[in-house]
């Protein structure tokens, strides 16, 4: 699953077991959008880290992502 974090915050590889694709995805509207960092107390604009396995549905064109909640998903450019 995506998740979120400012470029402030960052991703924090240590605390993943994941595997994620290096580069960071803007959301559709950044930096006005309505994505925000996950972290707790930041209210930065988000930016959209995808598992590795998502970065090859982007390259294949899919730009729609879920998030761990499944309370909602978001959409990258």
């Amino acid at each position: 699953m995506a998740i979120v974090r400012c470029d402030r915050c960052g991703l924090n590889i240590n605390r993943t077991k994941k595997q994620y694709y290096a580069t960071p995805f803007k959301p559709v509207g950044y930096p006005d959008t309505a994505i925000i960092c996950g972290i707790p107390g930041c209210d930065k604009p988000g930016l959209v880290w995808l598992e590795t396995n998502q970065y090859n549905e982007y390259k294949k064109g899919n730009r729609i992502f879920d998030l761990p909640t499944n309370a909602t998903k978001l959409k990258v450019i």
